[in-house]
């Protein structure tokens, strides 16, 4: 059967598909009112997740069950996305939640359309494959229209809090961790759990060795105790200390980049008002 690998004619039709996703929906609800422009949206988070734990009863996951349940929990940042924005989409009133879904949608869900690490070399029609695009073309298009047309108006003055609610989903993602070793589905020992290229996806515990080269971007704004084990817990081999690590990247890249990824948005806004005045 044919895979999907990066750069071929594969990855283009799902990238292809991911813009159509986008352009068909914003067409149908341009016009709509906002009640059912946050409903329809709110409907697709509900079906992504679904899909979440429905793939449970498909290949690969089926043959590896129970084990495979651990893959509809909260491991990586797309699944917290995945899990949470249905929630999000149930308060009407926007909150910082709503401008960190802007920016995580964005991030997680193009990232994952970008580089489909689960979806390389698996076959390209197949069940998880579909399932794959699907969930991450959701996670970036729904929280991108919900901003064009109006439901949750990524804020400008809010980019301080991009950070610290990053912060909260890597620790949600680290206590998954521990949860999922708790109960069996994973097995590891608490070193395993502190190695970086163990179940690391997210980055929560480490550079992962296939990034080595980011070490060279990051370390420069990791505090020296966040990078050694002074309370001697991992035997007294230098570790990337979970989480807390990410604080000084995560105010250095992530608050830029959400001031670049609202902005549009505070330039629209700023242009109405003048016209009004």
């Amino acid at each position: 059967m044919n895979k999907v690998q990066i750069g071929n004619g594969f990855y283009f039709l799902y990238l292809s598909i991911a813009i159509l996703y986008f352009v068909i929906l914003n067409l149908v609800l341009r016009k709509k009112s906002h009640k059912t422009v946050h409903t329809v949206l709110w409907v697709i988070l509900i079906l992504n997740l679904v899909l979440h734990f429905l793939k449970q009863a498909f290949p690969p996951y089926v043959s590896d069950f129970p084990i495979s349940l651990r893959s509809s929990t909260l491991q990586n940042i797309c699944a917290v996305s995945t899990v949470f924005f249905p929630l999000l989409f149930l308060f009407k009133k926007q909150n910082v939640l709503h401008d960190y879904m802007y920016f995580i949608g964005i991030c997680g869900g193009l990232g994952g359309i970008l580089l489909p690490t689960e979806a390389i070399n698996q076959p390209a029609f197949a069940f998880d494959t579909l399932r794959f695009y699907f969930t991450h073309t959701t996670l970036l298009v729904v929280p991108l229209s919900a901003a064009v047309l109006g439901v949750y108006r990524p804020r400008f003055s809010k980019f301080w809090t991009i950070p610290f609610l990053f912060l909260v989903g890597e620790t949600i993602i680290c206590l998954n961790e521990f949860f999922l070793i708790g109960v069996g589905l994973v097995d590891a020992e608490y070193s395993d759990l502190l190695n970086a290229g163990f179940r690391n996806s997210s980055f929560v515990f480490g550079v992962r060795p296939d990034f080595a080269w980011s070490a060279q971007v990051f370390d420069p704004l990791v505090p020296w105790f966040f990078k050694t084990d002074a309370f001697h817990i991992n035997g007294g081999t230098p570790f990337y200390f979970p989480v807390l690590w990410l604080i000084g990247p995560a105010v250095v890249f992530l608050t830029p980049l959400d001031m670049i990824l609202s902005s549009p948005f505070a330039i629209l806004d700023l242009i109405r008002r003048k016209k009004k005045t």
